[in-house]
């Protein structure tokens, strides 16, 4: 059935493949494969187990053996070559019905999702939320590029009117634990490489590269805020309107799986080129760097050079402080690969093009005329769409709660629980 046609009512489930009902909880055992970074998994473990169903994990490395502990574990310390067979082995012997991976684009998930769909085992994805802060997503069999939400605007139009507003609850900031949780995770991955010698780590720069990036961004940010923050009040105070360079964070899988681009510098000289072509010579263009950057790739330096290369050098900045959110008020149009920050400059009534694959990229909702034509005759997103949106997505693939912090756990685990019982 094409993903468009799939009805969105209550009594139909989006994210399902299919009509198949659910097992009871006796039945069902499910096993997580990688998890959001802290205790979260730990914790719908023991209410899917307190419901009546079995739950174990997969544990790749000693960041996985951290945060979910001994009990129900099972470990696998050979090659990534040879994860799939192992996996197979292990979820006929132990009777998997259910695999939930954390992401879709990670390679043991995509090995793991491979080997589920062999088996015809359900397979239910769990990753950041689409509307930021205080949302994550489930969804069945792929999240983001790989969601079965439509991408046809009338079939938000056609549902929404029989769903009720979602509506956002307030969490402390999730930042810090979120960066305390990403810390701890890694330390313990690399204090135990000994006994996982063989995990295949999907990153492009090594752990102590990427925590001295952290430690010399954050020192940078504090200690040279007064002039990181005289240059962003000049780049967002100029003559002209001004338009957003939203960085995706180097080494997301949205920028490798789900874009053409190679690098944020590649996305960063396809913007400023068109920007020089095309756009109004008043106009100005602000990079602004994801708030997780590892600050290894030199953005800065990345987008003097293509402003250098194309002939706009005075009219294109870049960032790497600053609330995004409170920016877009200024901007007269935002340009991203697929960050869910894309979403938010919707909401703000804010014109938005998607350069790479996302659920958000609808008529209706972003411009859909190509780069060249969004700096002069950009398409304003429709207010009334977006609200139909967001209450199909929350309905279908959100629920409130975070990862990071207890309070964010505490919301969401019993929904979560629900919704794979359900399934």
């Amino acid at each position: 059935m094409p993903r468009d046609n799939i009805l969105l009512d209550g009594n139909a489930e989006l994210d399902r493949p299919g009509a198949d009902q659910a097992l009871a909880p006796a039945d069902r055992h499910f096993l997580l494969i990688c998890g959001p970074f802290g205790p979260f998994t730990r914790t719908l473990a023991g209410s899917l187990r307190a419901a009546g169903a079995r739950c174990s994990r997969v544990i790749l490395n000693g960041g996985d053996a951290y945060d979910w502990g001994r009990a129900h574990s099972r470990p696998y310390f050979g090659a990534f070559a040879g994860f799939g067979a192992w996996l197979s082995d292990l979820v006929h012997r132990d009777q998997v019905t259910d695999v939930i991976l954390y992401g879709d684009a990670h390679p043991y998930c995509v090995e793991a999702a491979r080997v589920a769909s062999l088996g015809m085992l359900k397979v239910h994805v769990l990753e950041q939320g689409y509307l930021r802060p205080f949302w994550i997503t489930l969804e069945r069999g792929g999240v983001n590029g790989n969601s079965r939400l439509p991408r046809e605007p009338d079939a938000y139009r056609r549902s929404a009117p029989c769903l009720p507003a979602p509506t956002d609850e307030w969490l402390p900031p999730l930042t810090p634990p979120a960066a305390w949780n990403l810390a701890l995770y890694h330390l313990a991955l690399w204090l135990a490489t000994p006994a996982f010698p063989r995990f295949h780590l999907p990153y492009q720069y090594s752990l102590p590269r990427q925590a001295w990036g952290h430690t010399r961004r954050y020192l940078s940010q504090r200690l040279l805020r007064p002039i990181h923050r005289r240059r962003l009040a000049a780049a967002l105070d100029g003559p002209g309107p001004l338009f957003f360079g939203i960085l995706q964070r180097p080494g997301d899988s949205q920028l490798k799986v789900h874009s053409p681009f190679p690098s944020s510098a590649d996305f960063i000289d396809q913007v400023v080129k068109s920007f020089a072509c095309h756009a109004p010579t008043s106009a100005r263009l602000l990079f602004k760097s994801h708030p997780l950057d590892h600050g290894i790739e030199p953005h800065a330096r990345a987008v003097a050079a293509a402003a250098a290369a194309h002939g706009v050098a005075g009219r294109v900045f870049f960032t790497d402080v600053g609330d995004l959110y409170k920016m877009f008020p200024k901007g007269a149009g935002a340009v991203t690969v697929n960050s869910t920050a894309g979403l938010s400059a919707i909401e703000r009534g804010l014109p938005t093009i998607v350069l790479g694959s996302a659920i958000y990229d609808i008529a209706g909702l972003t411009h859909q005329s190509g780069l060249d034509t969004f700096w002069t005759a950009s398409e304003a997103p429709d207010p009334a769409l977006y609200d139909d949106f967001r209450r199909v997505v929350v309905h279908r693939t959100q629920i409130g709660g975070a990862y990071a912090i207890r309070e964010g756990i505490e919301r969401a685990v019993p929904e979560v629980t629900r919704r794979l019982l359900s399934r």
